[in-house]
């Protein structure tokens, strides 16, 4: 009788061993689990004007991700000038049109040196294709008048950026990125100045942004 209950005393011990065992792998693979980017908010800065972005992740790999970004921007012309009329109103002389855009950014976010690099910074790479929407109004109508004036037309072309991640928490990482757009516009004949007609909506970026993890 003594032996049985010896033996159950033995069964219940290691039954209890590999319980807690199991319970400590499960905790610490929960622990190590490494945040991924999920969606993001950020202010982009351009050489044709500046805007807000947001985008969304989704993970294809364990150092890539494939995203969308959306972005609203001005469009300028490089060569315009504000200045100020007799009642303190802001002009562009030359100026024809009002120029917004919409890319639609479609690519790879690639971690550098996964596994090989330590701490909170992270380097990247992206690229990626980016269709265009563009919106003109006529600028010597009030903003909201043109409105009803407004016409499209679009643009399409490759991207690449470079950056890094800083992750800030187990919820958010600050990020930074410097990029190339070519957007060449299909058809031509956009124009912000008289007599001067913008071929590419592209150009150098610079973002700053946060992005959200899961």
């Amino acid at each position: 009788m003594n032996n049985i209950k010896i033996k159950l005393l033995f069964v219940i011990l290691f039954s209890l061993i590999v319980s807690i065992h199991s319970y400590a792998q499960n905790k610490t693979k929960i622990t190590l689990k490494e945040p991924r980017n999920n969606w993001g908010l950020g202010f982009v800065y351009s050489e044709s004007g500046f805007g807000f972005s947001v985008g969304k992740y989704y993970t294809i790999g364990k150092s890539t991700d494939l995203f969308f970004n959306i972005l609203f921007s001005n469009v300028t012309d490089s060569r315009e000038i504000e200045r100020y009329d007799l009642y303190g109103n802001p002009v562009v002389y030359g100026k024809v049109n009002r120029i917004f855009m919409f890319p639609l950014s479609i690519g790879i976010n690639k971690e550098l040196f996964k596994g090989d690099l330590e701490g909170s910074f992270k380097p990247v790479i992206n690229f990626g294709v980016a269709p265009t929407l563009i919106l003109t109004n006529p600028y010597d109508k009030s903003f909201f008048n043109a409105i009803g004036y407004t016409t499209s037309k679009f643009a399409v072309g490759p991207f690449a950026g470079i950056g890094f991640n800083y992750s800030q928490s187990e919820n958010t990482s600050l990020n930074i990125r410097v990029g190339y757009y070519y957007l060449p516009v299909i058809g031509g004949g956009l124009q912000s100045l008289e007599s001067s007609e913008i071929s590419n909506v592209g150009g150098f970026q610079l973002s700053l942004g946060v992005n959200f993890l899961k």
